[in-house]
């Protein structure tokens, strides 16, 4: 399956999602969520002060239109919302932070008749740290990564017309990683976490490896099974600074090596995140990815996006 995925992803590199109407309704479904929530949610500190919480949820969005106009052009449509949670708590010299990084968006033009996937991220990653005069102390984490909906590759039939086959589903893949090492954290705005101890489970749907052949893969996983375990060493950095007035960078990288299986080898995801704002409501935001995971495929996948948002904090 691993080379099958390869040829879909080779083909073309366009997502889309299995039921339009069911994919808007899930969408405006979130938009509709993160109103509520910045229309009701109370922008004072808990009661408790050692929980901080934060929240932003941004909705992007860009369309073209043309009638009669002679340049050409294609009429399109394009939706991205943004959720970004994080809630932490310090006592005892432990501190405890846990964040959310979820995204859905999709396009879709006339030309046509599928709405496809521009964006589909949910990640959740938490860090226990013993804190002290050190910056530097033992901790532990959490992280789980995966899609929230179904994703396809497409290519062209022999009759000119589009292909889609499916290759990603909700929760498959799905990335579970724990550790246990050392963190480094001198301020709020970077942290750093090494962990020699840690331990990966890669889950998929038996959909897709039920009908693999003897030495092909899905996702690093074998044919007739669902999960992959690994063991090895983990690198976790995220790092927020100002550029200027209004302009932020934000930075997450996460690097993973297999003790079990070609340790040689790093996985690794990279985000690179600039918010410029430009006031309570509109900011500009400019969104980098770079992937490489040689389970999936020995290639670099990137990723970006680019617009103006309209956001809320709570």
């Amino acid at each position: 399956m691993s080379n099958l995925l390869k040829e879909l992803i080779r083909a073309k590199k366009n997502y889309t999602l299995n039921n339009p109407f069911r994919s808007q309704t899930l969408f405006l479904g979130l938009l509709f969520l993160g109103f509520l929530n910045s229309v009701f949610a109370q922008n004072e500190k808990s009661k408790d002060s050692i929980w901080i919480k934060e929240a932003k949820i941004g909705v992007l969005v860009n369309q073209a239109a043309f009638g009669e106009w002679l340049g050409g052009g294609t009429n399109s449509f394009n939706g991205i919302v943004n959720l970004d949670y994080k809630i932490s708590h310090t006592r005892n010299q432990w501190d405890w932070t846990t964040t959310l990084d979820a995204s859905l968006g999709f396009t879709k033009t006339e030309s046509s008749d599928f709405l496809k996937k521009t964006v589909d991220h949910f990640e959740i990653n938490s860090v226990l740290v013993r804190v002290g005069e050190n910056p530097w102390g033992f901790s532990s984490s959490i992280n789980l990564k995966s899609q929230w909906i179904e994703g396809y590759a497409f290519s062209e039939g022999s009759l000119g017309e589009e292909i889609r086959t499916k290759i990603t589903d909700f929760f498959s893949p799905l990335y579970a990683r724990f550790g246990f090492g050392f963190t480094y954290k001198k301020s709020k705005s970077f942290s750093l976490q090494v962990e020699p101890l840690t331990g990966r489970l890669i889950y998929v749907s038996d959909q897709f490896t039920r009908d693999l052949a003897s030495g092909e893969t899905y996702f690093g996983v074998k044919p007739n099974r669902q999960t992959r375990w690994e063991a090895g060493i983990s690198f976790s950095a995220q790092g927020e600074w100002p550029l200027f007035q209004n302009v932020s960078l934000i930075n997450r990288l996460n690097v993973i090596s297999n003790y079990l299986e070609e340790f040689k080898n790093f996985d690794f995801d990279y985000t690179m995140t600039i918010n410029m704002k430009i006031n309570n409501y509109l900011s500009t935001r400019l969104e980098m990815q770079l992937v490489y995971d040689d389970n999936a495929i020995a290639k670099m996948q990137s990723r970006q996006v680019f617009g103006v948002s309209v956001g809320f904090s709570f």
